[in-house]
């Protein structure tokens, strides 16, 4: 297990909270859990590739779909949200910023405060997923 931290970013535009209300029971499907609409925006130093633990296809893009990777924030289980465009690969904020939700809200998460998630991965995949981050840039 490798925990980072990050800070909170600035709002964002809303669009998976309007996905995860018009489609819940899509996210239903894919999670096993009712998701707190929306997702928390959390900026890291160095970028970190997904690693897919599993996905669906977006709702809104056809030509995307929503990787989810699994996580925890302090005690709440998460899922990190990473889009991915089938064709270029691209989607989303990029792997600097991560995009995180869960069956409850994460509490005491301000823009700007500190917040450590816990990914379920080795130091040396850790290492390996931020080269391929950065190549893809």
């Amino acid at each position: 297990m490798i925990t980072i931290t990050g800070r909170v970013w600035r709002k964002g535009s809303g669009d998976f909270k309007k996905r995860m209300i018009s489609f819940p029971e899509e996210f239903l499907r894919a999670t096993g859990e009712k998701l707190f609409p929306g997702t928390l925006n959390v900026e890291i130093d160095k970028p970190l590739a997904v690693k897919e633990h599993f996905r669906m296809r977006d709702v809104q893009d056809p030509e995307q779909d929503l990787l989810f990777e699994i996580c925890r924030v302090d005690r709440v289980w998460a899922y990190r949200i990473r889009p991915f465009n089938r064709e270029t690969g691209a989607g989303g904020h990029g792997d600097h910023i991560l995009e995180i939700t869960s069956s409850q809200e994460i509490p005491n998460a301000h823009e700007g405060s500190p917040i450590k998630i816990s990914f379920f991965r080795d130091v040396e995949e850790r290492d390996r997923l931020v080269e391929q981050a950065l190549v893809q840039r």
